[in-house]
């Protein structure tokens, strides 16, 4: 729901980036969602290289009918013939706690020393900061200066 009302406010580099996090949850939530969600959230985020993985992944499920992968690939081809699989957006480059290597902002972990990056649920960018805001009642983390705008935690709802 966070991807969703962050693409719908026009924020789509922070829905791109929640949506790379339901990738954990593929267990629990349907791959169709979330796979969809993020094709159209790094799609709108011009982030084509993210998009053409997820097209890859919902092209490749078993479930889907006919018609609906025929669909996907005829949308994927539309949108790859056009701009390609690669960014054309530049992503902001930000450094690892651990290793201090230059890693893209949306990286739920470092490539370089394999660290794994807690999630702000206020925003979706991976937490990279030693100090932040934590929920007292579900203990979820958020940047502060992310969940300075909220009344509620965005995950429990629970007063701030």
């Amino acid at each position: 729901m966070l991807a969703q009302s962050q693409l719908f406010e026009g924020n789509v580099d922070a829905a791109m980036k929640t949506a790379l996090h339901l990738i954990e949850f593929d267990d629990i939530l349907d791959p169709l969602e979330i796979y969809s969600i993020l094709a159209l959230t790094s799609c709108a985020n011009r982030q084509f290289s993210v998009c053409s993985r997820a097209f890859i992944k919902l092209e490749s499920m078993e479930n889907l009918a006919e018609e609906e992968r025929a669909a996907y690939e005829k949308l994927a081809l539309n949108i790859f013939t056009k701009y390609g699989a690669k960014d054309t957006k530049t992503s902001n480059k930000t450094e690892c706690a651990s290793c201090e290597s230059m890693i893209p902002d949306f990286s739920q972990m470092c490539p370089n020393c394999e660290t794994k990056f807690p999630t702000c649920v206020a925003s979706g960018r991976p937490l990279m900061a030693y100090q932040f805001w934590l929920c007292p009642i579900c203990k979820h983390r958020a940047y502060e200066s992310e969940i300075v705008t909220h009344k509620f935690c965005p995950m429990c709802h629970a007063a701030i």
